[in-house]
């Protein structure tokens, strides 16, 4: 099993990133992800914060700083961006980092953000799945023809491609309110790991069981499990009632212990529990050092 950290980054210095980033592979840890919004709207302001880097850019630039772990997003929204313009930032990160993306894409959440951007909210499943296939396309050849319900289009010239082949992971994220057969099918059609955010012990056994049942009866090979969860570590126990991966590292490795058994191949873990960089700091150094070695 492996394990990642999403970097906040709308808490986040540009300096910060990068030490966390720097430290996260020095502990060990496999991969550094990213989150996205293009505007920051009043609910994603009240939530987390008004500052969203590129998460691309800051991907190309933390691959210069680095030189083992997978850098990743969790996740890239498809309908926000032109998709060959997609196809082509991620085939360069892919490039300059000598082969370290991990793609995760969502359909996004944020309906207010949609109509500032003047992308019908409604159709982001659909808008989702062709940007998606378009993208595919694009890092499998030299010259693409595509045609579907929102572009079209024959002998475009594409570099460059990524460095991975047949090409980068792609991870399909889904949010605790959307462990839907849709949802499940989307994962399995075109994803490599199915990312789901946030979700507890019984949505992770309800979502697995949909997902396993939709790549039978496509006659595929279900897609890896990897899930993505607040990491809340502390020194002492936490008590009745508490959250995944809250608690004392006796308590989050038993939590780790339980994905893995469901069949989890990568953990990435959110660390905005932690008050500043500091405390993220520490508490990856304490994860490493208590809790990997339960695990291992």
């Amino acid at each position: 099993m492996k394990f990642g950290i999403i970097l906040p980054i709308w808490r986040l210095s540009l300096r910060d990133a990068e030490l966390l980033t720097c430290r996260a592979e020095e502990l060990g840890f496999d991969g550094v992800f990213i989150p996205d919004h293009v505007v920051a709207m009043p609910a994603t302001v009240e939530h987390y914060g008004p500052a969203w880097p590129d998460p691309l850019a800051l991907l190309a630039y933390l691959a210069g700083k680095t030189s083992k772990i997978r850098l990743g997003t969790s996740v890239l929204v498809l309908p926000y961006r032109n998709p060959l313009a997609v196809a082509k930032a991620t085939a360069t990160v892919d490039q300059v980092s000598g082969g370290r993306l991990i793609f995760g894409v969502g359909v996004g959440w944020d309906e207010a953000e949609f109509k500032v951007l003047n992308i019908p909210f409604k159709e982001r499943g659909r808008i989702s799945d062709e940007y998606l296939a378009i993208i595919k396309a694009a890092w499998a050849s030299e010259f693409v023809d595509f045609k579907g319900r929102y572009f079209a289009f024959e002998g475009v010239g594409f570099a460059p491609r990524p460095l991975q082949q047949p090409r980068p992971p792609i991870w399909v994220a889904c949010s605790p309110f959307n462990v839907t057969t849709a949802s499940v099918r989307r994962v399995v059609e075109a994803g490599d790991a199915w990312h789901p955010l946030g979700l507890n012990r019984e949505q992770m056994v309800v979502g697995l069981g949909l997902l396993r049942a939709e790549a039978e009866r496509l006659g595929r090979k279900p897609p890896a499990f990897c899930p993505r969860n607040l990491l809340n570590l502390g020194e002492g126990p936490a008590g009745d009632g508490r959250a995944l991966f809250e608690g004392s590292p006796d308590q989050v490795a038993a939590d780790l212990r339980f994905v893995r058994d469901l069949g989890a191949e990568y953990v990435t873990f959110d660390l905005y529990a932690c008050a500043d960089v500091e405390h993220m700091v520490r508490m990856l150094g304490n994860f490493a050092r208590s809790v990997l070695p339960a695990v291992a």
